[in-house]
């Protein structure tokens, strides 16, 4: 087989860069539609659009990377294999993250049948660390108020960290939101977002105290002259 000159490869990169920016100007309805038209560069746009976000998504579900890999690649198969006669799609992001749950969950429920250990990570699930600039937080925080931050969100239960990472991190609607937790309606989703943010702030009101309380007397008194 001849190989691929530097030439060659390069306008290729080039081929590719184009008809990434061509699709980058459409929205995900359009872009999905093209993908059901068999348009290879459409599927090959999802595919490096969202292999990686799928990946760390997967990760909050198990610790087995490879696993993780391998279903989505399954993900795709199943996509491409079934394209002309999918839905129309306005959020492809969801309906990724959907297909790839519902596969993480069915093999950890196959497991179970099978008595095989059970897969899923339910301490660390959906751990992720709140970025300085965040919707819960209006104002841009110091290093020390964002890691007060990250400690109280470790706090809270695996599906309430869940919620808040659809919510806040993957800005899902609460629609979309029902949907992945299999909610029957979208009110629960509002719900549990609720409740997650004011246990959230109950957690970070209450290390604030703790840290008051920890604080010498001497230099609380300092503290308070000086303020």
């Amino acid at each position: 087989m001849k190989a691929i000159s530097d030439k060659e490869n390069q306008r290729n990169k080039q081929v590719y860069l184009q008809i990434n920016r061509a699709l980058i100007t459409k929205n995900d309805r359009e872009i999905w539609a093209e993908f059901k038209q068999g348009k290879p560069e459409a599927f090959h746009y999802i595919y490096k659009t969202y292999f990686s976000i799928l990946f760390n998504y997967g990760c909050q579900f198990t610790p087995d990377r490879e696993l993780i890999k391998d279903l989505i690649q399954d993900t795709f198969v199943d996509l491409n294999e079934k394209k002309k006669r999918l839905g129309d799609v306005s959020n492809i992001k969801f309906y990724l993250f959907k297909s790839l749950k519902r596969k993480i969950l069915a093999l950890n429920k196959n497991r179970y049948l099978s008595k095989s250990p059970d897969f899923l990570n339910t301490i660390k699930s959906f751990a992720i660390t709140i970025p300085h600039e965040e919707k819960i937080i209006s104002t841009e925080t110091e290093e020390n108020r964002k890691n007060l931050l990250d400690e109280a969100y470790s706090k809270l239960s695996v599906r309430q960290r869940e919620v808040l990472m659809y919510y806040f991190y993957e800005d899902l609607s609460y629609d979309e939101i029902a949907e992945l937790m299999d909610f029957s309606k979208n009110e629960h989703a509002r719900k549990l977002v609720y409740r997650a943010v004011c246990k959230l702030k109950e957690e970070i009101e209450r290390k604030k105290a703790l840290f008051l309380i920890s604080i010498p007397i001497i230099v609380l008194i300092i503290l308070i002259f000086c303020i």
